[in-house]
């Protein structure tokens, strides 16, 4: 079998009536659904296959559906070709998913735990007042400067997912990137796209929310990582237990190093890399960062049933 990487998607991948193909398939599926309506206390089981659409986009029921539907997909794949991964690694929440199946958290934890992490990041600005925006052909090189001479204390506009040579997303003050957008004309980046979410995620208006879930990942059981994680933070494979927390905390409010994370599993000789869960957001980005490697998505029953062949 070849040396294969795992990829979790984070938000903004979630539809309504995702994981409901393995879910009618399997019994093991329907446990872990179950699993994590008991550990909500509600039916995130319903709300992933009938929303509505803006319940299921609200933070802090986007993260645990997304792991939970993610890690069930995880769970198929594994079961059903043999699969051992090599490497894992998610973007931003995703990072989540991939401790899961490394061993790090077990699934109830998971799911409590990015409950809490989406009520956080909720609450830590209020409602418009921050915000992203993905730019489109940016170059670092020139909007770094730009975005240095903007922010200052509270009114920040920062990169916060490195996504790709051709893709930077920014977060921060909605009326710092605002700014920021207006001043970065003439720069090179093609196109500036607001993003629907609710915060300035991977921004220092973040930190506020990052030394709180810092407490709440203390409380929890740390278990050994089976499968290197290639984190957000650094993209660097790592298995030490003890720095998982910390990496987990910066993340809040550090830019997630995709590209060098995607580049980091190709150097460690990644024959193929398979996004694992709703839709091919990832996919598309692997696809551009490193176009030698193979690169397949995995969601429903037929795409497990296609990928065998791709692994052999």
């Amino acid at each position: 079998m070849k040396k294969t990487g795992i990829v979790f998607p984070g938000q903004g991948s979630q539809y309504v009536g995702m994981g409901k193909d393995l879910y009618d398939r399997f019994d093991y599926v329907r446990d872990l659904f179950a699993a994590a309506d008991r550990v909500l206390g509600s039916s995130i089981t319903d709300l992933c296959f009938n929303g509505p659409e803006d319940e299921l986009r609200q933070t802090y029921n986007t993260q645990p559906s997304l792991l939970l539907v993610s890690y069930a997909v995880y769970q198929v794949l594994r079961k059903e070709t043999g699969l051992a991964p090599a490497l894992v690694a998610g973007h931003s929440l995703g990072e989540y998913t991939a401790l899961t199946a490394s061993g790090f958290f077990t699934f109830e934890e998971a799911i409590a735990i990015t409950r809490k992490r989406g009520l956080l990041m909720e609450e830590a600005c209020p409602k418009g007042k921050g915000g992203m925006v993905a730019l489109i052909g940016a170059d670092m090189a020139k909007i770094g400067p730009v975005l240095a001479g903007i922010s200052h204390d509270d009114y920040v506009a920062v990169p916060a997912n490195l996504n790709s040579a051709e893709q930077v997303v920014l977060s921060g003050d909605a009326d710092a990137l605002k700014e920021a957008v207006e001043k970065l004309k003439g720069s090179g980046y093609k196109k500036a796209v607001f993003l629907n979410v609710s915060g300035p995620f991977h921004s220092p208006l973040m930190t506020a929310a990052a030394d709180r879930l810092k407490t709440e990942l203390a409380a929890l059981g740390h278990g050994d990582l089976a499968v290197p994680v290639v984190f957000n933070v650094d993209a660097a494979p790592g298995t030490e237990k003890a720095d998982v927390d910390d990496k987990l905390y910066r993340q809040m409010f550090s830019p997630v190093q995709w590209e060098r994370s995607v580049r980091k599993m190709a150097d460690e000789g990644i024959e193929v890399i398979i996004e694992v869960g709703p839709q091919k957001v990832l996919s598309n980005l692997v696809k551009r960062i490193v176009p030698g490697i193979a690169c397949i998505s995995v969601e429903k029953f037929d795409d497990i049933e296609s990928a065998k062949g791709a692994l052999a």
